[in-house]
């Protein structure tokens, strides 16, 4: 739209240079303006297009490397450890954790699951802080407890957060949600 622009600017101030020059008795300055203030817009299109066509497309541009470590998905899983939702995490840097019941709002919506009603509306945090994600239970009633990937399963104090880890288990109430 700018190129555009710019050459409708250029083309008229050429114009003008003709009329100048050919239809009045304008002194010589004037159509010298004219011709050097067209030239710059003609050069300032040409520029900014051979700008655009040296740039990669978006197709064509450096794609993100994630470490294998990177956190990207939160997954609910179901008594089979089957998966009965999921939420992408990457990008963003916080999370709530609870039930949507139109009053709040969740990113991580448990209405739905089968321990719906051991969920507060508001049960925990996820955070993302200096390149790791962390949990934070904001429970006071039914509490946030996290199984390593070695099996070991941690309680977590009420707004204390623990550091996540790629395979680790968040059990929301008895809902258990898997961080990938």
């Amino acid at each position: 739209m700018k190129r555009a622009i710019k050459s409708i600017i250029a083309i008229l101030a050429m114009i003008i240079a003709v009329i100048l020059a050919f239809g009045t008795e304008a002194s010589g300055i004037w159509i010298l303006i004219a011709v050097v203030f067209s030239l710059i817009h003609v050069v300032a299109a040409m520029r900014k297009e051979n700008s655009r066509k040296n740039k990669p497309a978006d197709t064509e541009r450096r794609r993100v490397v994630l470490p294998h470590t990177a956190l990207t998905e939160l997954v609910l899983l179901g008594e089979e450890n089957d998966r009965l939702a999921s939420w992408n995490i990457y990008g963003k840097n916080g999370l709530v954790i609870g039930r949507d019941v139109g009053e709040n709002n969740v990113s991580v919506n448990l209405e739905n699951s089968a321990y719906a009603s051991m969920i507060d509306v508001e049960h925990a945090v996820l955070n993302y802080s200096g390149d790791s994600w962390y949990i934070e239970d904001i429970s006071e009633k039914n509490g946030v407890s996290i199984q390593k990937q070695d099996g070991r399963k941690y309680k977590l104090t009420y707004g204390k957060p623990c550091k996540l880890e790629k395979g680790d288990i968040i059990c929301i109430a008895l809902a258990r949600l898997q961080i990938l």
